[in-house]
């Protein structure tokens, strides 16, 4: 069975999936991490070339060379990450801080601190390399591995030199800031993932209603077509009932305790393989009219453009329409007016009986909202009961159709 509701349509996912949202986020951050690096590396080659271009008898270019396999290893890193092009970008990083340090202090012939700009952005520059992994804890992990071999190179190069060491506060708030920064995100997508299950939650729920109420709604229609049908026989034939009728209410009290109901494309009428739909109404219809003489008119073609289950649920509302004219019209005739558009199929029921009150509906018509209006809402369809007292009855039933083929009857 495929319930429908007023709304229609399936359920729209909500949101990229936990493992995706992941993914993309920290595909994100990744190369925002790896743009700045490439910022710091050719900061620190304009910084290099000044100084060659203001101190010509200084040879300081040597230090651009240690650039250029990181600026590659950087860019290989964003293309096609992997581990082995990560821990490269970091050792290799670590010597070129290194080699820097020795030329700069060499070349220039002064002392070289810890927290020299230039060797600042080197460091940077390895503490957002973000790595590769399966999640933002990882990105941590690799952080800080930058972060510490950057501050081992440069310490290494500085003891080489007989310098001094100090401690570095700017590397040190890079990557404190890098690091609280993936954190928050750690936090804000579990927060984010919590959110989302209790929304796919509640989707699924939703949905569980619906089918449970387009079961409902089977039922009591089910209900109507059969028990309350055979009371209301019971009721104007007193105590005697016929051979006839006694089988017929057998066979309705075989089909609610049995689950046969449940079957998406319950057979409308006997023997429904071996007829067309036109003549599948028609023979429904027959059953059903007793001494009411139905005539059908208009365009059929429209009902091959029904599913299966939305013909058959239709079928029976219209059988309920003439099985109510039947027994409360008070009259021998009916007519059925076939239509079709390119969205829907409209049948529209017509007698000239004594009426009721739409309102009120008192008069035992029960039909009328459990059999006919409830049954259509459950494939997507709709009813609408024009009736006056003595003015007749007309029911229009509306169920949706595939459009129909360009150049075909509508």
């Amino acid at each position: 069975m495929h319930p429908h509701g007023e709304g229609g349509g399936s359920a729209v996912p909500l949101g990229l999936p936990p493992h995706l949202a992941t993914r993309t986020t920290l595909t994100a951050v990744s190369r925002a991490a790896h743009a700045a690096a490439a910022v710091c590396l050719t900061a620190v080659g304009l910084v290099v070339l000044t100084i060659q271009a203001d101190v010509p008898q200084v040879i300081v270019w040597p230090a651009l060379v240690v650039l250029i396999p990181m600026v590659v290893l950087l860019i290989l890193l964003e293309r096609t990450p992997s581990v082995f092009i990560a821990g490269s970008y970091l050792v290799i990083g670590g010597l070129c801080v290194v080699w820097y340090t020795l030329i700069a202090s060499v070349q220039l012939d002064t002392p070289v601190a810890n927290d020299d700009f230039t060797i600042v952005l080197l460091k940077i520059a390895l503490i957002l390399v973000m790595g590769v992994g399966p999640g933002i804890g990882t990105a941590m992990i690799w952080t800080t591995a930058g972060y510490l071999i950057g501050e081992v190179a440069a310490a290494s190069a500085i003891a080489w030199l007989g310098s001094s060491w100090s401690f570095d506060p700017v590397a040190f708030a890079a990557w404190f800031i890098v690091v609280g920064l993936l954190g928050v995100l750690r936090a804000d997508l579990l927060s984010g993932r919590h959110a989302q299950t209790e929304l796919y939650r509640a989707a699924r729920d939703e949905m569980l209603a619906d089918v449970r109420h387009g079961f409902e709604q089977r039922a009591t229609a089910l209900l109507h077509d059969t028990v309350l049908n055979q009371l209301a026989v019971i009721t104007a034939s007193g105590a005697r009932l016929s051979p006839e009728i006694r089988a017929s209410m057998q066979a309705d009290l075989e089909t609610i305790v049995g689950q046969e109901w449940f079957a998406a494309s319950e057979p409308a009428v006997p023997d429904a393989d071996a007829l067309d739909r036109a003549h599948r109404l028609r023979a429904a219809v027959d059953e059903a009219r007793g001494e009411v003489a139905v005539g059908i008119e208009g365009n059929s073609s429209g009902l091959d453009r029904l599913d299966t289950d939305t013909f058959d649920e239709l079928v029976r509302a219209v059988v309920q329409c003439i099985t109510n004219v039947r027994r409360h019209a008070g009259i021998d005739r009916a007519e059925i007016v076939l239509g079709a558009s390119d969205s829907e199929v409209s049948v529209m029921v017509i007698d000239a009986g004594q009426g009721f009150a739409v309102d009120a509906r008192t008069d035992g018509r029960l039909g009328v909202g459990t059999s006919i209006v409830g049954r259509l809402e459950t494939v997507g369809g709709a009813a609408t009961v024009w009736s006056q007292p003595g003015r007749g009855t007309s029911v229009l039933l509306r169920v949706p159709a595939r459009p129909a083929e360009r150049g075909g009857a509508a």
